[in-house]
């Protein structure tokens, strides 16, 4: 289920409609947690060469562990007219270890370079938990000057999550520690047993998931699904076939979203959910 919801967190924002090659309508897309390269970053108040992830952790009794996995999208080339899909895995290592200058991994494709860094620091006055930190930075030098954020993105990390796992250990909420600032990425529990943290590029709660009535995974931004699916089904034929020449996944979430029957639409009226409140142990 986690990787099911990361696999439709990545596309977020990744393709605005009408979704046309040639239309200047949301022509540049506005992908969320960007890690841009550092010499275009610089000169950008808002733009984060880096990502930094910091949570909270009540380690297991014994043997504690932790592993990391980054998740990212690569622009591609005009003849590949796709992004690519890139993971970086930092390997299961024993909280020991990753006290004494943590554990990295430089990685490079085609061009884009980075490294990631997983590490745990003592937190002050608190000797029962420790503070996880996972640090993605692009330290790509692009052979051209940057001149505006659509040619930044062309080495940028897109849509960037960072998955923190510690099996038999337990993550605390982010909203508990105000204290441990994370930069570029909104950390939450990820797993009901809260031994996965996830550093996300949008504001979601603890545990998300994703709606059982949603018909798959659209790339505009958060935006109501019934209403896209409603939009995509007014795109014209010659539309539609600009979109079959174009990017494959963007022909994909379309061909899917045209063939949504009026059930399903009705489907996502949404619906009410009873639970009891969960009361913590003080």
């Amino acid at each position: 289920m986690l990787e099911e919801l990361i696999d439709a967190l990545l596309y977020e924002g990744y393709a605005l409609y009408p979704y046309t090659p040639g239309s200047t309508k949301n022509s540049t897309p506005t992908p969320f947690g960007i890690v841009y390269p550092p010499g275009y970053a610089a000169d950008q108040p808002a733009a984060h060469d880096t990502l930094r992830m910091d949570m909270a952790l009540e380690p297991a009794a014994e043997g504690a562990e932790i592993e990391a996995t980054v998740r990212f999208l690569q622009a591609g080339t005009d003849s590949e007219r796709r992004a690519i899909e890139r993971r970086v895995e930092l390997p299961r290592t024993s909280l020991d270890a990753l006290r004494d200058g943590g554990v990295g991994a430089p990685f490079e494709f085609d061009g884009l370079t980075g490294r990631a860094r997983v590490r745990v620091h003592e937190i002050d006055g608190d000797r029962s938990r420790v503070r996880v930190r996972v640090c993605v930075h692009n330290t790509t030098e692009p052979e051209r000057a940057i001149e505006d954020r659509g040619s930044a993105l062309a080495h940028s990390l897109i849509s960037t999550h960072v998955i923190a796992h510690a099996p038999g250990s337990r993550f605390e909420s982010a909203t508990e520690h105000p204290e441990l600032q994370s930069v570029n990425t909104f950390p939450v529990l990820a797993t009901e047993a809260d031994d996965t943290a996830l550093g996300a590029t949008i504001v979601l709660p603890d545990h998300p998931r994703l709606a059982p009535e949603s018909a798959g995974s659209l790339f505009d931004g958060t935006e109501i699904e019934e209403a896209l699916l409603l939009h995509v089904q007014t795109l014209s034929d010659p539309e539609r076939e600009a979109i079959a020449s174009g990017d494959p996944a963007v022909r994909a979430m379309v061909e899917r979203a045209a063939c949504a029957t009026p059930e399903e639409m009705m489907r996502l009226h949404g619906r009410l959910e009873m639970r009891d409140p969960e009361i913590k142990e003080s």
